[in-house]
């Protein structure tokens, strides 16, 4: 799961800067269904509250793109959740096979959003409000472990060990700055670190899914 996503649409009071209005000439279409994105709304977001957590659409896209084409998610071994900050979370289906293409991504969660799913009847992608404690209460995992610097130090190995159990959750934040929330760090098991360094989300989980395909056999 990634958690805390900086993924979320362009907020009310961003409507009037410059740098909004401009993207919403230029896109066609409401301040309120544009992704936030720091790389072409920095200017609006000096001032943003939370701003340098907030606008990086580009992580989950990233991670989405890296899980979807491994393996061990093709072979129906792994789940894959997207937590927003603002507590949104999607689910992918098995057979989903996400646009290569950053302004094919874009557009399509901005109709995801806006409309809750995505795919027609197959539903390839839904979009579920609620807290984090709430979408892991339904998922039910064995275990919950959480990646971070802050963490007690394990190589991938002794992680996936003592994660133990048929189905344990690995959370990895989806923000480009920063540390969990006191809210999600109260709901996790453990917390761990897999580098003395701070790690790319997209590189943290090509990781850890990688070393899942070994623990499983998928090759």
């Amino acid at each position: 799961m990634l958690a805390e996503t900086a993924l979320e649409t362009i907020p009310e009071e961003l409507g009037k800067q410059p740098a909004v209005r401009a993207d919403v000439e230029k896109r066609g279409k409401p301040a309120g269904e544009i992704l936030l994105d720091r790389s072409l709304h920095h200017a609006a977001m000096l001032k943003l509250k939370d701003g340098e957590f907030r606008g990086r659409p580009d992580i989950a896209y990233h991670v989405i793109l890296d899980v979807t084409s491994s393996p061990i998610y093709r072979a129906g071994k792994l789940d894959l959740y997207v937590h927003t900050r603002n507590d949104i979370t999607l689910s992918f289906s098995k057979g989903l096979r996400p646009p290569r293409s950053y302004d094919r991504f874009r557009g399509l969660m901005e109709q995801l959003l806006k409309e809750g799913k995505v795919g027609g009847k197959e539903d390839l992608i839904t979009a579920e409000r609620g807290s984090f404690k709430e979408i892991i209460n339904k998922a039910k995992p064995s275990s919950i472990v959480g990646l971070s610097k802050l963490g007690k130090r394990r190589t991938l190995p002794e992680l996936l060990a003592e994660a133990g159990g048929a189905r344990p959750c690995l959370v990895v934040g989806g923000f480009p700055a920063g540390h969990f929330s006191e809210e999600i760090e109260r709901s996790l098991d453990s917390l761990v670190s897999i580098s003395v360094q701070g790690l790319d989300a997209s590189l943290v989980v090509c990781r850890l899914v990688y070393e899942m395909e070994k623990s499983v056999g998928v090759e």
